[in-house]
């Protein structure tokens, strides 16, 4: 295993990521707070285009991150689908101890832009508690199309499913469609990266403070969605999440 000692601004294709992520690990929190910024993990290269780092792994080959979590919740209404531990663990399906300005440094190695200029003005950040009358008025969000694949094992046995298998739309009594998620990339606001500082990753109803939104029909209703417990596995069991950058389509 080769490794690429820190801080890696001698290898130009890192090296403005480099400083992204150190400004995303120096935004993380408001001004003020005492709260310990996280390390900027050591980035190995365990092949050709394949990365560690810290608990993520990168395949610049397959445009994928692969990153640990587990399974959080089996029943309970649903905003998030994972959040990290200091996030809203009470209503996300999955969480991971893996940071999220980790998960957005790794998206842009992969040449992910998330929402850009179409992100809201720092003005516009979300509340603290999303809410019914805010998604009355919620922004519409873009950005890059991502899949979501959700691997374990169970009985020795590995398995492998699209995540929107693990969800059910409580107004349908159906899981949503198959089919991509959004990479808006989070925001700032007051020099915060909100994404960090909430413990935000993906959320089901929308939120720019997550890096990955659901532009699914009933993304603006905090009521609807719940597990499905009929094919989730029982709580706490390992899971690893792979997300895949998918090529933009030709306009």
């Amino acid at each position: 295993m080769k490794r690429i000692p820190p801080p890696l601004c001698s290898i130009p294709l890192l090296s403005g990521l480099c400083a992204v992520a150190f400004q995303l690990l120096t935004a993380a929190t408001a001004p003020g707070e005492e709260e310990p910024k996280p390390a900027i993990p050591e980035l190995q290269l365990i092949s050709p285009g394949v990365y560690q780092i810290g608990k993520l792994r990168v395949d610049k080959n397959l445009l994928t991150v692969t990153i640990p979590a587990t399974l959080n919740m089996e029943e309970g209404n649903l905003e998030y689908l994972l959040v990290s531990r200091k996030g809203s663990t009470h209503e996300s399906l999955l969480v991971s101890d893996v940071e999220p300005s980790q998960l957005h440094f790794a998206m842009l190695l992969l040449g992910a832009k998330g929402a850009g200029i179409l992100t809201p003005a720092p003005g516009d950040a979300p509340p603290g508690q999303i809410n019914a009358e805010y998604l009355k008025h919620a922004p519409r969000l873009k950005g890059d199309s991502v899949s979501i694949t959700a691997k374990w094992t169970q009985k020795g046995e590995t398995k492998s499913v699209p995540v929107e298998d693990w969800l059910l739309g409580t107004n349908t009594n159906k899981p949503p469609a198959r089919g991509p998620w959004t990479y808006t990339g989070s925001m700032f606001s007051n020099d915060v990266f909100l994404a960090q500082s909430e413990g935000c990753f993906v959320a089901l109803i929308i939120n720019p403070s997550a890096l990955i939104n659901n532009p699914r029909k009933d993304n603006d209703n905090d009521q609807v969605w719940v597990p499905r417990k009929k094919v989730i596995p029982p709580r706490d069991t390992p899971v690893d999440l792979v997300f895949k950058l998918e090529p933009a389509k030709n306009p």
